[in-house]
């Protein structure tokens, strides 16, 4: 757990969207049916001229005492700030930045459970899967200000709280070949792009995997993002999308990996298919090196 000086760009996030609610750039508010345990009141929403592709918007979130929220992920970068109320917040797989009222912050890693309080803010990545609940006696209040990819969902489902056909892979990925490039001080930054590729099993039949990553890393720690495409025994092949982060150990060498997968598309059985993921690994070597996987997709056919 790192715990380091606030830095000041999630306020300007923050105030950026307040203003662009009260330009009138925005929508007209609307809320859930108010008997509902858990209620979201979205105040606006806007797309950015200098983010081009993604939507802005501003919400407020209502957690009633015993509600729980679906395990999910957010298509982007959430800043949630707790105004009333305790949340129980878990992080299932991925990294959360916190924080804290006296303007520190850290960084908390899967699996950890935190109790947020009034005046704690959560800074939420795309490859962050978490959920919170209300274990207390008075109802959450939590002010979200987001910046998510257009036509995604303020919240998408899951893991355990998502729908359809689950398909998990196993599987070692080894480097077949990368370009990887160190700048900085002691060269502590590395950047490029590595393909990977293994092989799982589905219903007894093998299933190929290759894997196209660009990372860029300070210290082994930072984002990854690329394309993973999976090939079935039938010839069958379907492509996700990945964006995920890495967080290395303090021997230098060892890391571990998480990211949220989006389905591209598909051939043969897949053409019609959509749907959701993640996937999961660690590293016990240098960069380059292999890397244990799992793969946990939810699919369902497209329109569905």
């Amino acid at each position: 757990m790192i715990v380091r000086p606030a830095r000041a760009w999630w306020r300007v996030l923050l105030v950026a969207v307040v203003a662009m609610v009260a330009a009138g750039a925005a929508v007209t508010a609307f809320a859930a049916n108010d008997k509902e345990p858990i209620r979201r009141i979205v105040y606006g929403t806007a797309q950015p001229q200098n983010a081009p592709g993604q939507a802005m918007n501003l919400q407020q979130v209502e957690i009633d005492p015993g509600a729980k929220l679906a395990e999910h992920f957010h298509a982007g970068t959430q800043i949630a700030t707790i105004k009333e109320g305790v949340l129980t917040y878990e992080v299932v797989s991925g990294s959360v930045e916190r924080v804290l009222k006296n303007g520190s912050t850290e960084t908390v890693t899967a699996p950890s459970t935190l109790k947020l309080r009034v005046g704690d803010t959560i800074v939420e990545n795309e490859g962050l899967v978490h959920y919170g609940a209300n274990h207390g006696k008075k109802t959450v209040i939590i002010e979200v200000a987001a910046l998510l990819h257009d036509g995604e969902p303020l919240a998408t489902p899951v893991g355990t709280g998502a729908t359809g056909d689950t398909v998990k892979l196993e599987t070692t990925l080894s480097s077949q070949s990368r370009t990887l490039y160190q700048t900085g001080p002691g060269n502590e930054s590395t950047y490029g792009w590595n393909r990977l590729t293994g092989t799982s099993t589905l219903n007894g039949q093998p299933v190929s995997i290759e894997m196209l990553a660009t990372v860029d890393y300070t210290k082994g720690n930072g984002p990854f993002s690329g394309v993973i495409t999976f090939t079935f025994a039938d010839g069958s092949t379907l492509g996700v999308s990945m964006v995920g982060s890495t967080i290395a150990q303090p021997n230098g060498t060892d890391a571990s990996f998480a990211s949220t997968l989006g389905v591209i598309g598909g051939t043969g059985q897949y053409t019609n298919t959509t749907g959701y993921g993640t996937f999961t690994g660690t590293r016990s070597a240098a960069l380059g090196t292999d890397v244990g996987a799992v793969f946990t997709l939810q699919l369902r056919p497209r329109g569905n």
